[in-house]
């Protein structure tokens, strides 16, 4: 009968490229990686180029706090005129200098660094995001077309079915109910693919605009190894970049408190002026200095009011960093969890799928010697779709899960 040779070709089609171990697999000719395409990606991310200017800003503004360590010398020149006033022209060269503030342009400094680095690293984690993103991508859109290829499979099935159902009916070794109900099934099939086409070219305008890419291009089956134990993952963790990033930011917070505690230490400032030009009557003396030492005795309540609001940073940063050790942990257990759980799935659809196409071939050849009837067959076939098809999603949920888990650890590809 025709049943038998149509299953197996599905069995070629499918079952050699899903059902049996990747070693076995015959080897298929890819075009893209997902390394390839998250690095395509990066080029066209417009908000982690806009978050480098970001980083470039703080840099900058870590420079400009710096250069209060420095001495300013600038030149000035003015003329005085009025009635009867004359010779009052004057120029010169000044230097100011701040000796000392309570340490406040160093702890400045060194809040703006580690600002600078904290927003380098939160860069960085963005980095993992749109790897994340365009895993997700690649993912679907791959997922999206093993379903075609095994719906079309199922048609190529079907219709083969409703052949050889129409001439069986023809010579009246088939009830014609049997040929509808097989034209039933070859219609819903055909409306299967068409929704996976559709759903396939959804998927294409996403991976496009993520990558930049405008043609379909053949993508790299993806592994989903085992996870080994869930502490060597979250060992990894104090190192993620964006817990990193918070550390940081607590560091430059507390270093920020310290500055306004000292908001009331007095400060200490050097001036120098050396004339080329001075009028009367001091025209014979080249240069002057002066020391100027300022004690805030009071502030108006704006010392106190600012190192209240620094200490109140610290400990926001503090809980920040806090949420994003248990996030960490969280997210970990979770990926960890949900790729164990879907291997274990894929497995156990893996043999599924075996026994439905042994059943389904069964069935074919029971039909053939008048045992079952045509309904029997095709909810057979059926059985053969929808385990085909839950392996792949099984799979693809693997695959996506160990990304998540290297990301939630803290992977260094990115």
């Amino acid at each position: 009968m025709g049943e038998v040779r149509p299953m197996k070709a599905f069995l070629a089609a499918f079952v050699l490229s899903a059902a049996l171990p990747a070693a076995a697999q015959p080897p298929a000719p890819r075009d893209l990686t997902l390394d390839e395409a998250y690095n395509l990606a990066l080029t066209r991310s417009e908000e982690l180029a806009a978050s480098a200017e970001g980083v470039k800003q703080l840099e900058y503004a870590e420079r400009q706090i710096r250069a209060a360590f420095r001495p300013s010398l600038y030149g000035f020149a003015s003329e005085t005129v009025g009635e009867g006033i004359s010779g009052r022209a004057q120029a010169g060269v000044a230097l100011d200098y701040n000796l000392f503030s309570g340490m406040r342009d160093y702890l400045a400094a060194k809040s703006g660094r580690l600002r600078s680095e904290a927003a380098a690293l939160a860069l960085a984690r963005a980095r993992e995001a749109l790897y994340r993103d365009t895993a997700r991508a690649y993912i679907n859109l791959y997922e999206l077309g093993a379903e075609i290829r095994i719906r079309r499979e199922q048609l190529k099935i079907t219709e083969g079915r409703l052949k050889e159902l129409e001439s069986r009916a023809a010579i009246g070794r088939s009830r014609r109910s049997e040929v509808v109900e097989a034209r039933a099934r070859l219609a819903q099939d055909e409306a299967s693919l068409q929704a996976a086409l559709s759903d396939e070219e959804g998927a294409r305008f996403t991976f496009a605009f993520i990558t930049g890419l405008g043609t379909e291009p053949r993508l790299a089956e993806l592994p989903a190894p085992p996870p080994g134990p869930v502490e060597t993952y979250l060992s990894r963790t104090p190192l993620r970049r964006d817990i990193a990033a918070a550390r940081k930011a607590l560091e430059a917070a507390e270093n920020e408190a310290k500055a306004g505690e000292r908001l009331i230490w007095p400060s200490l400032d050097l001036s120098a002026d050396y004339y080329l030009e001075r009028p009367s009557p001091n025209e014979k003396k080249d240069w002057e200095a002066a020391l100027s030492l300022k004690f805030p005795f009071y502030t108006g309540g704006y010392a106190s009011a600012a190192a209240e609001q620094y200490r109140s940073r610290v400990e926001a940063a503090r809980l920040a960093l806090r949420l994003a050790e248990r996030r960490a942990a969280d997210e970990v257990k979770r990926a960890h969890s949900a790729l164990g759980r879907a291997i274990a799935v894929a497995d156990s659809l893996a043999k599924a799928l075996g026994l439905a196409l042994e059943n389904s071939e069964l069935q074919a050849a029971d039909y053939k010697n008048g045992l079952v009837t045509n309904i029997d067959v095709l909810n057979a076939q059926n059985s053969v779709l929808q385990n085909a098809l839950s392996l792949e999603q099984a799979r693809a949920r693997a695959v996506y899960a160990a990304v998540e888990l290297e990301i939630a650890a803290g992977t260094e590809n990115p």
